[in-house]
């Protein structure tokens, strides 16, 4: 399993990569990997698999990353990995943290509400983690509330 993810991350990083958007999305990997396993994390607290969340999972990291959908899925079989492994979330908050302003962060956020309020209800324990990553990446309480009422009313 590590050699996979080695292998994903080499090629992904390969410096002789021809198409400038591809090489542009590749450098961005660790980085969508962390954000992918962070979403995972939320919709599988209380539902699971579900695939509403799921398909929300995988339009937001078409948005944010421009990722074509064959990487994603890609991406989030290793996020998957990832998770299955790790014993806590500092080394995806780690990553958000160095490479993401208080802009794209809260954006997170946004996008983790979206994918809670998937199933039409938000369990308090998605809420609890949410607010708990909200906590580890640094972003204000005044901004987790607005995150949750703009994806609540939409």
């Amino acid at each position: 399993m590590l050699t996979a993810i080695r292998r994903f991350f080499e090629e992904s990083l390969d410096p002789s990569a021809k198409d400038s958007r591809h090489s542009r999305a590749r450098r961005s990997d660790p980085l969508a990997l962390a954000t992918a396993a962070l979403m995972i994390e939320v919709m599988r607290v209380e539902s699971g698999d579900d695939p509403t969340a799921f398909a929300r999972i995988t339009a937001a990291l078409e948005e944010i990353f421009g990722l074509p959908h064959a990487e994603i899925e890609e991406l989030i079989g290793l996020a998957e990995q990832e998770l299955a492994d790790a014993t806590d979330l500092y080394q995806f908050t780690r990553l958000i943290n160095q490479h993401w302003g208080q802009t794209e962060r809260i954006k997170l956020i946004r996008n983790m509400w979206q994918v809670a309020w998937a199933d039409g209800t938000v369990h308090h324990y998605e809420e609890h983690l949410i607010r708990r990553i909200a906590d580890l990446i640094h972003v204000r309480h005044s901004d987790f509330i607005a995150a949750k009422r703009a994806t609540r009313d939409s």
